[in-house]
């Protein structure tokens, strides 16, 4: 079993502890190429850009990190309802194109209704998921048919549709999902490669597993399943857990106020705000939810010595996951930390340049 580790770019801005003043590390081209170049150096194969109001353009940040590195492989985001399907296969065939076939595609299609009607974006939830299936049946077809073709759906209509060029990786770039609905279910089981999970106790990502295994299966098709977490690795357990409770031990009741605010329509919110309430945030061995108390998104944490942290995500591979999408705070110095002190544990488990992922 070939498994492969992604990184995080953090687009709103960095920290060493969350509302400590003067441990803001504010965004940017320096920070994102700084961490970029420290996770490829480390020898992850790709990087989560994230969409979100307060974090900068994804789509412009992949580009400008893909010129200043040449081995990982920026995770773009692709979101339906704001580019026409036809545009944004074009946009990403080139980019894979240009970039020696070292697109990955990140499908978002939620976010809170807030953000999205700010964007000019008023479909419900489940609309949404049902744009971007339609959506990717167009992107599908427009990268891998030779030949002009018409589409009239229920979102987009199109006549003549041709995309030059073709993707170099094929027959197009992976795609990657999230999400706990029942629409974010049957998009990923019809369209995704990889299903990126949040963090969760590993018998219930096992769990999910299962059922999508099930319902991918039933349309003749197989996922591989990733787990999005938070990483805090040190040479010793003691230093570690002093590590993860310093990093949120300064947020304001204001800060960890916001975040239980935060998140509408989203299932995976929900979710990780459950798990915050945890006794002390610990949800498993190893594994702390304190980040979800202070930050949007996906907040569990494997914490521990690199043995600790090292078996604590092979448990994850015993419950189906072969892709680890990880962050850590400050992104850079973590990144470098786990690429000294767990990547080499797993260095069996790992193909030499391995980025590209079998297609089904």
């Amino acid at each position: 079993m070939t498994i492969e580790f992604g990184w995080f770019i953090p687009t709103w801005g960095d920290t060493t502890a969350f509302g400590r003043p003067g441990a803001e590390i504010e965004p940017g081209m320096e920070l994102f190429a700084d961490v970029a170049q420290k996770a490829e150096d480390a020898g992850f194969e790709y990087l989560l850009v994230p969409v979100q109001t307060n974090c900068w353009d994804a789509y412009i940040t992949c580009a400008m990190i893909a010129a200043r590195t040449t081995r990982i492989a920026p995770l773009v985001a692709a979101r339906p309802g704001f580019i026409a399907p036809t545009v944004m296969a074009k946009m990403l065939s080139t980019f894979d194109q240009l970039s020696g076939g070292r697109v990955r595609v990140n499908l978002i299609a939620g976010g809170t209704s807030s953000e999205l009607e700010a964007d000019g974006s008023f479909y419900g939830h489940d609309e949404r998921y049902e744009l971007f299936g339609e959506a990717l049946d167009v992107m599908k077809r427009a990268w891998t048919e030779d030949e002009p073709f018409d589409f009239a759906g229920k979102f987009f209509r199109a006549n003549g549709i041709l995309v030059k060029p073709k993707p170099l990786q094929k027959p197009y770039p992976p795609l990657y999902l999230g999400g706990l609905s029942e629409a974010a279910k049957q998009l990923c089981a019809a369209h995704a490669d990889v299903q990126l999970f949040w963090g969760d106790t590993p018998d219930a990502i096992a769990e999910r597993v299962q059922e999508m295994d099930s319902r991918a299966a039933a349309q003749g098709r197989t996922l591989r399943y990733g787990m999005r977490l938070q990483v805090i690795v040190r040479e010793t357990e003691e230093e570690a857990w002093a590590a993860a409770h310093e990093l949120i031990a300064d947020a304001t009741p204001e800060l960890r106020a916001a975040r239980q605010a935060s998140g509408d329509q989203s299932r995976a919110n929900d979710r990780m705000k459950e798990l915050a309430r945890a006794e002390n945030h610990m949800i498993d061995d190893h594994l702390w939810s304190g980040i979800a108390t202070v930050r949007e998104g996906a907040g569990v944490a494997v914490v521990g010595d690199p043995q600790q942290v090292a078996a604590t995500l092979r448990r994850f591979i015993d419950a189906g996951c072969t892709s680890f999408c990880l962050s850590g705070y400050p992104h850079a110095r973590e990144a470098e930390r786990f690429g000294q002190l767990v990547m080499p544990l797993f260095a069996e488990e790992r193909l030499p340049g391995q980025r590209e992922l079998e297609y089904v």
